[in-house]
């Protein structure tokens, strides 16, 4: 046929075949351990991980990055403020400068209980009701008759006024500011004298309040989103719970079924995969042309303060062209699939034997199944480890005050300059009335840059690394049911004689094959933080193509590492080499091999990642409908949400992740097989002599057959 003349293809040019080894059956048990410089370097690279953690539990404050800090650098909602959570700032029309993105307002900033629900301006008056009326600096008594109201909000220890607001990100933000910009004028009259009430100066201070709401805005915007997604997870944490549950059950009874049904799980995968994409474009371009009917509103349409203020993710499912890009994307992705599968039609029939051959070493070691859990326990380990220190470093820090003039003219004294650093402690007022020592912003120390950058690096390798780990363990376990004719009598404990292999031997050449994906991670980091600066100060197409093919040529680099340590594994499971000398006979096995590779490895594996796919696309467009109401019956029993998106998103990575969990384990049964296979072929030729140890079905599916040597299936 024309397959097997295909398959049976082989390029000599990259060294010469296995030779026939009668005393080779299987991974050797005699073995040394590899890479140990390696090994000690991953482990050293562990203890100053642990001393960076160490560095962030001691300078770290994470309650600084989800409360808002007063001008004095104390932290609404803690301690003496735990009952005032909110920010306010005595005059936020001070507030419109980009600076504040980073640094605050340059206006007395006070912790306050609640946020103002009326409008109130200083009008000159002494009255009681005029200082009941105050909001002042906690060490400020607005009571006390020795000092009249007007030098309280002249020397900035009280506000002068302030409008009714709203919380946001937990900052007191006016609710209507057109409304509130006659209240204002009337407030900077009667405190500064100022009688210019001209429409000029009216609009000149709308477009304060509204560049201070907008600075003020971008600066809460993130705080306000995460804090939202942090109260559904709260909320909704049993239902995260259960999307995961049914994302374990659904996962596990496919693969399951593969094992049983190989060939028919396959060829329903590619038809539910078509079909879900089908669904996706047409109920894409349903809601697109609906809202086009009904709405002309675009995002290019909103103004930047709707932009601004629109938190919510479903907002952005009102807009058409939301969409319409999604029915582009899943169109694309449809056409896309329909193409590969008609140009492929002919192998997918290989493949899925190549599956159920798979199917059949997993149902042999069944443990392969729920041994990916240990790996996936690792690493989220490892990951909630990376995000607590990424968090407490990003706190991590000193106060930092500094001089804020309390006119925008200056401070008009020689004592003290704008933005010159000062100490609550020693700043004397007298020496200059016009002028405050402010909380500025937090000091992080000149190491903390470089913490992040160890503690990212740290997250790569060692998530690479166990990764690596858990390939090698069920590589050699899949290896053992190969490496043996009668597959009914495979080692009982294969895989915990693996797992005892690869920790006891092979860990350096673990972290040796993980730190080089590491490294090429790292860089990728680097020149994606490279080219979004480069956005920030230049247009220059010539930078950004040339940023954009070093991207591309990184990303394709480390998909090629990934391949070739994939094998490496393999291979050292079998024979306990050292990683380069692993790499380079898996490589070159690959090479003398290289039209099978493409013909059947890669279709077997394009054919697995449509049935993960299905899965995680079924359960994603089931939370999505029960999510956006429309299920009916179901709404009542969910708990209420800030962003019904939440959950649906956060059940589809976990999802993604949990079902690549169950997939891997059988890519790498097909993987090791694989090579196995290539390895049968060089070493032997189907003689009495020198026997295949591939199953019948596979001699059957690539037209081999052993002579005069029976073998069981």
């Amino acid at each position: 046929m024309r397959e097997a003349k295909v398959a049976d293809e082989t390029t000599p040019m990259f060294g010469e075949a296995i030779k026939y080894d009668p005393e080779f059956a299987g991974p050797l048990k005699n073995r040394s351990c590899t890479d140990i410089i390696c090994l000690l370097l991953f482990l050293a690279f562990l203890v100053g991980w642990g001393v960076v953690t160490g560095f962030a539990v001691y300078g770290g404050d994470p309650e600084r990055l989800l409360y808002p800090t007063d001008s004095e650098g104390r932290v609404c909602g803690r301690g003496e403020f735990v009952n005032k959570t909110y920010l306010l700032f005595f005059d936020l029309t001070r507030c419109a400068s980009p600076k504040v993105i980073a640094t605050g307002c340059p206006t007395p900033q006070v912790c306050v209980s609640k946020c103002p629900s009326e409008n109130w301006f200083y009008t000159g008056g002494e009255t009681e009701a005029d200082r009941t009326k105050l909001i002042c600096r906690d060490n400020v008594n607005p009571m006390d008759t020795s000092k009249n109201v007007k030098d309280l909000v002249i020397n900035g220890h009280c506000a002068f006024y302030y409008v009714e607001s709203r919380s946001f990100g937990r900052r007191c933000i006016p609710r209507d500011i057109t409304s509130n910009v006659g209240t204002i004028i009337d407030a900077l009259e009667a405190t500064y004298s100022s009688s210019s009430t001209s429409p000029v100066y009216r609009l000149e201070i709308l477009k304060k309040m509204v560049d201070a709401m907008n600075y003020v805005i971008r600066f809460a915007r993130l705080q306000k989103v995460a804090e939202g997604v942090f109260q559904d997870v709260q909320r909704g944490w049993w239902v995260l719970l259960v999307g995961f549950g049914v994302a374990m059950v659904i996962s596990f009874l496919w693969i399951l079924l593969l094992r049983f049904i190989s060939a028919f799980m396959i060829w329903f995968s590619i038809v539910a995969f078509l079909l879900l994409s089908g669904f996706g474009a047409y109920y894409t371009l349903n809601k697109y042309l609906t809202l086009r009917g009904t709405s002309n509103a675009t995002f290019s349409d909103m103004s930047e303060m709707e932009q601004e203020f629109s938190l919510e993710f479903s907002r952005y499912a009102e807009l058409e062209t939301t969409w319409l890009v999604l029915f582009i994307i899943t169109l694309v992705i449809l056409v896309v699939c329909l193409f590969v599968l008609i140009f492929l039609r002919k192998r997918i029939a290989i493949a899925v034997a190549l599956i159920g051959q798979a199917s059949k070493a997993v149902g042999s070691i069944m443990s392969t199944l729920f041994f990916p859990l240990v790996p996936y326990i690792l690493q989220l380990i490892f990951l909630v480890l990376f995000c607590g220190v990424a968090v407490l470093l990003a706190s991590a820090g000193k106060a930092n005050y500094r001089i804020m003039c309390k006119s925008e003219a200056g401070c008009d004294c020689p004592a003290y300059k704008e933005n010159d650093t000062c100490s609550m402690e020693t700043f004397d007022a007298a020496l200059c009335p016009n002028a405050s020592c402010q909380f500025f912003d937090y000091v992080e120390d000149p190491k903390v840059p470089w913490f992040h950058a160890y503690n990212l690096f740290a997250l790569f390798w060692s998530m690479f690394f166990v990764s690596a780990f858990g390939e090698m363990v069920l590589a050699g376990a899949f290896a053992s049911w190969y490496w043996v004719f009668d597959k009914s009598k495979v080692p009982t404990f294969a895989l915990s004689m693996s797992l005892g292999r690869t920790l006891r031997y092979h860990t350096g050449t673990l972290a040796f094959g993980s730190l080089i994906i590491a490294i090429v991670r790292m860089i990728r980091v680097i020149l994606e933080y490279i080219d979004h600066k480069v956005k920030q100060k230049t247009d220059s197409k010539i930078i950004r193509a040339l940023l954009c093919c070093c991207r591309c040529c990184l990303w394709c680099l480390e998909k090629f590492l990934k391949f070739i340590n994939r094998n490496a594994y393999v291979y050292c499971a079998i024979y306990g080499k050292n990683f380069c000398v692993s790499a380079k006979n898996a490589f070159s096995l690959i090479m003398r091999n290289i039209v099978r590779v493409v013909v059947l490895d890669k279709v077997t594996d394009f054919l697995l990642f449509i049935g993960k796919m299905v899965v995680v696309g079924g359960i994603g467009v089931a939370s999505f409908f029960i999510f956006s109401g429309e299920v009916p019956g179901v709404g009542p029993h969910l708990p209420e949400m800030n962003y019904y998106l939440t959950p649906v998103i956060i059940i589809t990575i976990g999802t993604f992740f949990i079902a690549s969990a169950f997939f891997d384990v059988y890519a790498m049964a097909v993987d090791t097989l694989f090579l196995c296979f290539l390895e049968d072929c060089e070493r032997n030729d189907g003689s009495a002599e020198k026997p295949y140890f591939m199953s019948k079905d596979l001699m059957h599916i690539l037209n081999k057959k052993n002579k005069d040597v029976d073998k069981e299936d």
